[in-house]
């Protein structure tokens, strides 16, 4: 085939049309399988990684599952950017989620392709006919497996008469002489198309066709496992301290991998060969088993150094984290208690609510902290801190949801049930207002504008009140010094309506005499004042659902409560 004639420039757009199913395919079955677990990957992750070794098995296992290191690196640096992980677990998860790439790679070595129509074939009928979600989502798993197949199949035949022309072939040769470049090439490709499973496809085809070199090939993969790092480092680029630390020990975890399997590559290539000889593997699962084989090696060898990577780590990028709200994970729920003894189930229910406060407030701060600090750290933190009391909400409601369908409940456990649900449901919307508003000062703060001195000042009393109101209106829920801060409440809700209806009214009056310079500040201001007025109805309604007559309105006549 000459270069660059009709036949060749057919056979390169199908090779990139198949790359694109190949990546496609990888996305669908990931967006499927992430929608099937929903929130529970992150759950996971948290929940089970209080060892090391544990966290490398969770990285390994959840980068299998999602199709995606990056994906797995990126989540564990969230949670240490909001200080719900520590260093050493999103190592552990860093170091998984490489063994856990490996999983495509034997899938395609274990040669399926024959079967990838009749797999997209289930997922379409899946997808179209089924009614429950969770099917149509297994559909779309489905149907990305079998697009990952038809488009290596595609690039497969493809790369076979490309192979033949002149060119490419002199291409291959001269990397299989110089496996420095071809480790570069690995990490570019991967880094240009953010999936090592691509680059990783591409040469197992390409080492089918014998067109290319046991050593190029290796090299290669080495080149893609530095290629993910990218991502990493940028997710915890701004971050925290610690954040920095795990997107670095990725970077230079991979790196160091890369480099000491390329000075050892000779015994390296014995090894792969021999196992493959073993187990009787296609050319396709060489690849695949030097995949696995590298990564399972460098595990082995930085598995007892972790410690001493960690020291390392805090004497290159120095600094501690700033110390943010001290937030509290939720308690364990037992449902074992809910038929045997409803009433503690409720108690249960109504300690993880008030922690669930504790929560709230804390994450009300951090916006606050936001406004006045416009870093880009705080952003972040409100918005990994609200995934928290996301979970509260989620799980409570459904414990609560269990305990009222019980046949023995009481009347007075069922007012219990009640109040502790509306509580949750109102401390949830005050989170996401809470969130709203730090978007809101983003929105400002994107466009290099700020807010007047006064505006600032009318915030910062609007949140003072808050602050007051909150831990008041929880103090009523846990039957503590109830009288005094039912009046406490009601008072404060007079005092930021009446703020509220006077910082309108002054805004308006800046806008009329040309003192608001602020173009962006000035179309959201009043957004702002009503959104923390809101906050302080969802608290007013906590007081409200928390006593056995609306007390706080018998007082004040002028206060009513709101929907949650």
């Amino acid at each position: 085939m000459n270069f660059l004639n009709a036949e060749f420039i057919k056979s390169a757009g199908l090779v990139l049309g198949g790359l694109a199913l190949f990546i496609y395919g990888i996305d669908s079955m990931s967006d499927g399988l992430k929608s099937i677990a929903g929130s529970k990957i992150r759950d996971y992750i948290e929940k089970y990684t209080s060892n090391l070794f544990m966290a490398v098995l969770v990285g390994t296992l959840i980068t299998g599952a999602l199709q995606s290191s990056t994906a797995s690196t990126v989540i564990s640096i969230g949670l240490v950017r909001a200080g719900l992980m520590k260093l050493e677990q999103a190592i552990g998860i860093t170091i998984g989620a490489n063994i856990g790439s490996c999983f495509t790679s034997i899938m395609i070595g274990m040669n399926i392709e024959d079967y990838a129509y009749f797999i997209i074939f289930t997922g379409v009928c899946l997808m179209l006919l089924a009614k429950k979600k969770k099917w149509t989502y297994l559909g779309k798993v489905f149907l990305g497996f079998g697009l990952l197949f038809a488009g290596l199949q595609i690039m497969g035949d493809e790369l076979i008469k490309i192979a033949d022309t002149a060119m490419f072939n002199d291409a291959m040769i001269f990397l299989g002489e110089n496996p420095w470049l071809a480790l570069l090439g690995g990490t570019v490709a991967t880094a240009v198309l953010q999936s090592s499973a691509a680059v990783v496809g591409i040469v197992q085809k390409l080492f089918t066709t014998g067109i290319i070199t046991p050593v190029a090939g290796a090299a290669f993969i080495f080149g893609s496992n530095v290629g993910t790092t990218l991502t990493a480092i940028i997710a915890g680029a701004g971050g925290t301290v610690s954040s920095r630390r795990a997107a670095w020990f990725h970077a230079v975890y991979n790196i160091v991998g890369a480099v000491l399997g390329m000075i050892l590559m000779v015994p390296f290539l014995w090894l792969v060969d021999w196992i493959n000889s073993f187990i009787q593997g296609s050319p396709e699962m060489w690849i695949a088993q030097a995949h696995l084989i590298f990564n399972i090696l460098s595990t082995i060898i930085i598995f007892p150094f972790v410690g001493q990577s960690v020291k390392l780590l805090k004497v290159l990028i120095p600094g501690e984290d700033r110390q943010g709200a001290k937030i509290e994970s939720i308690d364990n729920l037992d449902y074992g208690l809910i038929e045997t003894l409803p009433a503690a189930a409720l108690e249960v229910s109504r300690k993880n609510t008030l922690r669930m406060g504790r929560n709230t407030l804390a994450i009300m701060d951090m916006s606050k902290r936001y406004l006045d600090s416009k870093s880009g750290e705080d952003y972040d933190e409100v918005q990994e801190v609200e995934a928290t009391v996301n979970k509260y909400d989620d799980n409570l409601s459904k414990y609560l949801s269990v305990i009222v369908q019980q046949q023995n409940l009481g009347k007075d456990q069922t007012k219990e049930y009640s109040r502790n649900y509306t509580v949750v449901k109102n401390l949830e919307r005050i989170s996401d207002l809470s969130v709203a508003l730090s978007q809101f000062y983003k929105l400002v703060y994107d466009e290099k504008e700020n807010f007047s001195t006064t505006a600032n000042t009318e915030l910062h009393k609007m949140y003072s009140i808050l602050e007051e109101m909150l831990p008041a209106s929880m103090h009523v829920y846990a039957d503590e010094n109830k009288d005094e801060n039912i009046e406490k409440v009601g008072e404060l809700m007079l005092q930021l309506r009446e703020l509220e209806d006077g910082f309108r009214d002054s805004h308006f009056d800046r806008i009329v005499d040309y003192s608001c310079k602020y173009q962006v500040a000035a179309s959201i201001y009043v957004d702002i004042l009503s959104n923390l007025m809101r906050m302080g109805e969802h608290m007013l309604n906590i007081v409200n659902n928390s006593v056995s007559k609306s007390q706080v309105i018998s007082k004040h006549a002028e206060l009513e409560p709101v929907a949650a």
